[in-house]
């Protein structure tokens, strides 16, 4: 029986836009098609997290049927 893939994607304050609290809904809308597209469905968001060695964000969480 298949399990699942997964992957995360880092959407970080600069992506957001010029303020913390700002979200360009275009470039989200973008990202979840392309996800998608790859057979990538969004299973989770981890709102304002602290990411070693990288730049804090929000992590949203994919999964996809393995193969």
């Amino acid at each position: 029986m298949p399990g699942y893939q997964y992957t995360t994607v880092v959407m970080t304050h600069g992506f957001m836009g010029r303020k913390s609290d700002e979200l360009d809904r275009q470039e989200f809308e973008r990202n979840l098609n392309e996800m998608g597209a790859q057979g990538w469905e969004l299973e989770k968001v981890l709102l304002d997290m602290s990411l070693h060695g990288e730049k804090d964000g929000h992590v949203l969480i994919f999964k996809r049927q393995a193969d």
